[in-house]
């Protein structure tokens, strides 16, 4: 196995680091929650400035963070520091090339690709309870993780297949991945508002 600094080379070689400077809001190991900075990032991690009160995650720990202009992360710390952390991305390889394709565009100043970026910015839905209604007519229960204008991250120990449509309340969507702790969706229509998706959670009946 290399050194962490020669995973930082390799990493620098195949994905470009960009400063950025956007506002975060890290969802800590303990239940702790702080705002930061995140002061520059590539398509494989990045650096999250806290303040002196913020507590230090260690290495390994997971972390949640909320980045203005990018949406919602989460990751494995790989290094802790007095003035903040590195995080690892958790992201799948289709995913991370997109995302790296689109930080060489900002870098090389085509603001145009970071629009793109936060088209559907990802906001915490709060751990929003609902109704699940599945392809055969069934309901269950569900949490709404986060949510953007097309799509959904919910909450479930229910599995639909993969390319099943759902309802999640009232919102239509397609399952698209499984994750941990459920599954995301993705709106058969893309809603105007975030208040309009917000709406269309409200249990549509009573679950069994």
């Amino acid at each position: 196995m290399g050194s962490m600094a020669d995973i930082e080379h390799d990493e620098r070689r195949t994905y470009q680091r960009i400063p950025v400077g956007y506002t975060s809001r890290c969802l800590m190991p303990d239940g702790g929650e702080y705002e930061g900075m995140v002061s520059n990032i590539s398509a494989c991690g990045c650096y999250i400035e806290l303040d002196a009160f913020a507590t230090r995650p260690d290495p390994s720990e997971r972390v949640v963070a909320y980045v203005d202009k990018l949406g919602r992360f989460e990751g494995v710390v790989v290094r802790s520091a007095e003035d903040g952390f590195a995080l690892e991305l958790e992201m799948t390889p289709p995913k991370r090339e997109r995302f790296a394709a689109m930080l060489a565009k900002v870098a090389n100043g085509d603001q145009a690709a970071l629009e793109e970026i936060r088209r559907h910015p990802r906001v915490d839905a709060a751990d929003k309870p609902t109704t699940l209604t599945l392809a055969n007519g069934s309901t269950g229960s569900c949490k709404i993780i986060d949510m953007s204008l097309s799509g959904a991250s919910v909450e479930t120990h229910l599995r639909p297949t993969i390319g099943v449509y759902v309802e999640i309340g009232r919102m239509r969507g397609r399952v698209v991945r499984h994750h941990e702790n459920g599954f995301a969706v993705e709106f058969a229509e893309v809603a105007p508002t975030p208040k309009a998706v917000m709406r269309h959670f409200e249990p549509s009946h009573q679950t069994m």
